[in-house]
């Protein structure tokens, strides 16, 4: 969706109560949501009440949200807040299973040899992401996988465009010897 189209719902949610609006708003951002949510929390049913609570607050603060200039970021970063403010009541995270993320398809030829390739890769790949330092790992889940600008995600995380970079930077080198590793494996 295109972010003047973004900003007009929002403007309509915020200014006229339009409920349609809203639902359309909520309809494009839940998923993005609900799996940054779920990057930060590792569990599926705290990301859903975090996502939910996020359009709820959205929803009961519509009228002194008229002056939010980016909606998709001002959503993040609630989001965010929220993961904190539930990640600090409760210390223990449960962890859960790769099989229950909802993980990037990718089409390959039908080649065994090859699917074994790239099923390691993407192990791989998911395990380096999960060893990133955590700022590093919502750096790069911003950018990569929400298609987030630096400059929103220093926005989100409350860091200047110069760090993203340099996170961004040590994430992607990561990743570059982790994918290099296996291949010489292979």
């Amino acid at each position: 969706m295109d972010q003047c189209i973004i900003n007009e719902l929002f403007k309509n949610i915020t200014a006229n109560n339009d409920q349609t609006a809203f639902k359309a708003f909520y309809n494009h951002f839940f998923i993005k949501l609900l799996r940054f949510s779920f990057s930060l929390t590792r569990s599926k049913e705290v990301a859903e009440e975090i996502t939910n609570d996020v359009f709820m607050h959205c929803w009961q603060k519509r009228q002194s949200l008229t002056d939010i200039k980016n909606p998709q970021v001002y959503l993040f970063v609630v989001a965010k807040n929220k993961a904190i403010d539930h990640m600090r009541k409760q210390s223990a995270s449960r962890q859960v299973t790769i099989a229950e993320e909802d993980k990037l398809e990718i089409s390959f030829e039908s080649d065994p040899e090859q699917l074994m390739i790239s099923a390691e890769m993407i192990r791989k790949m998911e395990h380096t992401i999960e060893q990133l330092p955590p700022k590093c790992k919502m750096v790069y889940i911003l950018v990569k996988q929400y298609g987030l600008r630096y400059k929103e995600v220093a926005t989100v995380l409350n860091l200047s465009v110069k760090t993203v970079e340099n996170q961004l930077a040590i994430a992607m080198k990561r990743l570059t010897a982790a994918v290099n590793f296996t291949l010489e494996k292979i």
